[in-house]
């Protein structure tokens, strides 16, 4: 644990700093002032003020407040600077223990033309560019201008414009190509808990609306987190400002995909400031309505029988297509409060309350072919459930004097997702169309050719029914106290602090098993809507009382563009009200498949830092420090023994495991400016990323000794070394131009393997319940492998094959550059003067060597042998290419903007063993517009916005020998997926 001591010692030894150098630094005064528009007394948000002559300055906050300690004696000049604005020049005179207080009005750039009002596109875009320019980090920012001028309605849509950040299942943020759950998501600078069974926070259903701006940090300071390797998305909720302010907005929404016209999202929000504008009072709510879901189309690939290999390779045909309809309804609503209050010295109270739920109903149809047979299965996966998201947080800022800065923040955080209903079953059919021996099937475009015919409607299969109960609570105490100092041309900070988050995780789930094609056994409840629907309540169900002859009409004929009229789907109506009836005469849950995947988890990690802040002479700035963090754990988990494929079995054993991986995080960032134009950083930052919360588990489940799973709390932490180095030329003209580089080396990279139990102690590190938890007991109570009265009990599970985690031994390696463009024309002629550009480019590379671990035969009756081996590949969920452009323009009371974004080809699955079935995704891209008119109402406007107006599809892939007159290796489709087009109009009004 962080040494309290020792802690208390550094504290004190930087108030000790700061004493000296205000006793040093009598001759010295203080500066506050705000810094806003000419033209309309709004904030400037990262203005540059600096004493003339010195390095002493400071950046202006987001309400263009600033704070100037130890500002030399007497009269003085401030030049205050923010990229297009004119430059401004302001005389102080400084008294000596005193403070001078000035308002610092800048005219906008364009003033030189004659044109004397700045659009809302470009304010947001300059704050963005001057944020990101007075940073003591690489960040990229997006201001709240941009946010609401494009068509974002998450953060996570809004986060994905900005360099090298791309999507991952829909809602999480990928940056640089590091995998959703290696980065972290904060509001306000408070981590969210997970929304997912892994580490990842989705940010789908938190509103873009609610916030003032989004920072994502590229490189961490000392004082923030160590765990996150790809970078931190901070989400910054607004503050009130002066004035009573309103706004309000709602639309319909239109998807052309699933013709669906039942959509809206509504959002409002008021805010005010109170007692001489001290206590200000921010409060919002949104709810939206989404009935959408994607379009899907899956491919199997089987080696083709008695083909001759092309070029050492057997060739492949399609003997099963599965063609998936989604139809997802998402119910979300959301508020948060705002409250902050100003000290009378200069300090703040902030008390920050956010709440975002979601009422999801979802249902995925599966309509799957067996191409060699002409059978047809009817599939259905069902779930409605809820999930929810709470933050509530107090932070302070105190002043002590002029000689230290005290900072601190309590705060909670939680979230869970639970079941309301879950459950999947299928219903067979034959004789719908002509099976075709393997060889016939070499293309999709040969399915979708196919002519179904009635067939024969067959029984019911299996039936499941689960519930997921997850959540998440995370609670959190952090200090940190800053103290300026000034010695010659050294000026800047020393600033250290502490932090301890206490997280408690679980996960239940419940799932009944019924062997529905056995007919019989019903209770009264389900016989009677048996006999309601005209079923026979004592046979087994069947095809023909379930499906659901007018989706074809309604929506099934608009399926994959209308390539393929789907006729698939299940009547939803009849298999809700059945499964909820007959559940209640199904025995008990399923022993095994029930308590499988539960747990208890408590993470608990202690961290310290110190480091210093420094601006050196005119020309360099240096942030260096180190970062403690202790990372401890206490996980419960079940030794898991099934015995029947419907999931009976027992729970052996529950474990309990303990573990702590300390870990020290250096860190030294510089920032050049040889030249006033030019910014130059470089950086070097150690960060960490944990294991996934089941990954860590001391979790053990056998299938009748047959195949295994092993959870692993020995693995160790990601650690990832990051390089980073970063060209900007800046200027009221060209705005915003950014090169940079950067490299991550991983270590301790945590992958799956596959590995023969018996062998399991050959691989250092890995886990396996202990041997005692694998045997009953005797009848005097204790666990033997022998009992007096009974046989040997062998080792479960002594030869099968087990899944577990390891650290591969193997580094990492990230390598890319960005570009990044950002500006506007006010210099050209009209209507030239109203564009504004964002353009932005990130190419990235990765490789590992992959421990690959797996089985071959010498025969087809000869024992297994295991091979352990290397094989070499690129990073989960790493593009190639990421590129986001977006072009708009103002002109009088209307705005318009066009957005393209373009995301490379991704790797989807790595085989272990053969890189011929590793699985790509295919670049995909997208077009986005929005277009608003003011109305002749003040405060009142009309917008009308086009989401994916290109219906691109997504498409994955592997490398194969299509068909027995294959020449050569080509693309073979293995997934396809059309997501919704969207067409949104509304109204807004806001004061």
């Amino acid at each position: 644990m962080w040494d309290m001591k020792r802690f208390c010692l550094v504290v004190l030894g930087l108030l000790w700093l700061g004493t000296a150098s205000e006793v040093l630094g009598q001759r010295t005064g203080r500066i506050t002032g705000v810094v806003v528009d000419a033209s309309n007394g709004m904030p400037l948000p990262g203005a540059n003020v600096l004493v003339a002559g010195t390095t002493v300055g400071a950046a202006t906050d987001l309400e263009g407040k600033f704070i100037i300690l130890n500002a030399p004696a007497g009269p003085q000049t401030l030049v205050i600077s923010y990229i297009g604005y004119q430059r401004k020049e302001v005389p102080v005179e400084v008294v000596p223990g005193g403070e001078v207080s000035v308002e610092v009005a800048l005219q906008w750039a364009g003033i030189e033309t004659g044109e004397v009002v700045i659009t809302a596109q470009a304010a947001g875009q300059l704050q963005a560019i001057n944020e990101q320019l007075t940073a003591r980090k690489i960040v990229n920012v997006v201001s709240a201008e941009r946010i609401r001028e494009l068509p974002d309605e998450s953060a996570a849509a809004a986060v994905s414009r900005l360099p090298g950040i791309s999507i991952q299942n829909g809602d999480q943020i990928v940056i640089r190509g590091v995998e959703a759950k290696y980065n972290t998501v904060t509001v306000n600078g408070i981590q969210l808990p997970s929304t997912t069974l892994n580490r990842t926070t989705g940010l789908g259903f938190i509103s873009a609306n609610m916030l003032s701006s989004i920072e994502v940090a590229k490189t961490v300071t000392p004082d923030m987190d160590a765990n996150t390797i790809g970078g931190n998305v901070n989400l910054r909720l607004r503050e009130a400002p002066e004035g009573l302010h309103y706004d309000a907005l709602v639309f319909g929404d239109y998807n052309t995909q699933d013709h669906t016209a039942d959509n809206y999202r509504a959002w409002a929000s008021v805010s005010n400031r109170f007692w001489n504008n001290r206590l200000g009072v921010f409060l919002q709510a949104n709810a939206r309505r989404f009935n959408g879901g994607g379009d899907i189309a899956s491919a199997t690939w089987a080696e083709l029988p008695q083909a001759d290999p092309v070029a050492g390779r057997r060739p492949y045909g399609l003997n099963q297509y599965d063609l998936e309809d989604q139809v997802n309804i998402d119910n979300e609503y959301g508020a948060s409060m705002l409250v902050d209050y100003r000290l009378p010295n200069r300090g703040k109270l902030i008390l920050q309350n956010t709440y975002s739920a979601e009422e999801f109903d979802n249902v995925s149809f599966i309509d799957r072919l067996y191409l060699t047979t002409g059978e047809r299965r009817f599939r259905i996966n069902r779930v409605i459930g809820s999930r929810y998201l709470l933050v509530n947080a107090l932070q302070g800022e105190h002043w002590l004097g002029d000689v230290a800065k005290v900072d601190w923040a309590l705060s909670h955080a939680k979230s869970r997702r639970k079941d309301d209903l879950g459950y999947e079953t299928e219903f067979a059919g034959t004789n719908y169309f002509q099976g075709q021996p393997l060889t016939y099937w070499t293309s999709e475009d040969q399915v979708f050719d196919i002519e179904l015919q009635p067939g024969v409607p067959g029984a019911v299969g299996d039936g499941r029914t689960f519930y997921e109960d997850f959540g998440e609570r995370r609670l959190v105490g952090a200090f940190n106290i800053r103290v300026p100092i000034t010695v010659g041309p050294i000026s800047g900070a020393l600033q250290g602090g502490g932090k301890y988050t206490q997280l408690n995780r679980d996960r239940d789930l419940l799932q009944y098993y019924r062997r529905l094609g056995d007919g019989g056994g019903q209770n009264v409840g389900a016989k009677d809507f048996l006999a309601s629907i005209g079923a026979d309540p004592e046979a087994a169900l069947n095809l023909r009382y379930f499906i659901d002859s007018s989706y074809v009409d309604e929506r099934g004929q608009y399926y994959l563009e209308g390539r393929w009229p789907y006729s698939g789907a299940l009547r939803v109506d009849y298999l809700d009200t059945y499964f909820r009836l007959a559940q209640q005469g199904w025995a008990t849950p399923a022993l095994a498949q029930s308590n499988r995947y539960d747990y208890e988890a408590e993470e608990r990690v202690s961290a310290g830092y110190i480091m210093a802040d420094l601006d050196i002479g005119r020309h360099l700035s240096v942030i260096g420090g180190v970062r403690y963090e202790k990372f401890s754990f206490t996980n419960r988990a079940p030794f898991v023994n099934q015995v029947l494929y419907d999931g009976s079995g027992d729970v052996r054993d529950t474990l309990e495991v303990s573990r702590s991986h300390p870990q020290w995080f250096p860190n030294i960032q510089l920032r050049i400016s040889p030249i006033e134009w030019l910014n130059i950083r470089l950086a070097y930052t150690k960060t960490t990323s944990r294991p996934d919360y089941q990954y860590l588990l001391p979790s053990t489940w056998v299938d009748s000794g047959e195949r295994g799973e092993a959870g692993n709390p020995n693995l160790k932490p990601t650690l990832a070394d990051n390089y980073d180095a970063y060209i900007s030329v800046h200027h009221d003209r060209i705005g915003l131009f950014t090169v940079g580089i950067f490299r991550k080396v991983l270590s301790n990279v945590v992958r799956p393997i596959s590995i023969q139990r018996r062998t399991l102690d050959q691989f250092e590190g890995t886990f396996w319940a202990p041997e005692a938890a694998g045997y009953p007991e005797c009848d005097d109570g204790r666990k033997h492998i022998y009992c007096p009265d009974g046989p040997l009990v062998p080792d479960i599970n002594p030869v099968g094959l087990i899944t577990t985690y390891v650290n591969n031994p193997y580094k990492g390696y990230i390598n890319g550059f960005e570009i990044d463009w950002q500006t506007n024309f006010w210099y050209l002629p009209r209507p030239f003067n109203s564009l504004v550009l964002n353009f932005n480019y990130t190419r990235l590379r990765s490789k590992m060597d992959y421990q690959s671990i797996f089985l071959v035969r010498t025969s087809p009756f000869s024992p297994p042998t295991q091979v352990d081996t290397v094989r070499t590949g690129r990073l989960y969920q790493q593009p190639d290419d990421i590129l986001n452009i977006t072009i708009g323009v103002d002109i009088g009371g209307f705005s318009g903007r066009l957005s393209f974004r373009y995301q490379g080809e991704v790797l989807a699955n790595l085989d272990q063993r053969d890189p011929a079935n590793d699985a790509f995704t295919r670049a995909i891209y997208g077009w986005d517009f929005s277009l608003r008119q003011r109305l002749p109402i003040k405060g009142l406007s009309l917008f009308f916005n086009g989401i994916n107006i290109t219906h691109a599809g997504s498409f994955d892939y592997r490398r194969l020998v299509v068909g027995p007159n294959a020449t050569g290796v080509s693309e073979a489709i293995t997934r396809m997926a059309y997501y919704p087009r969207r067409f949104q109009l509304g109204i807004r009004y806001g004061m």
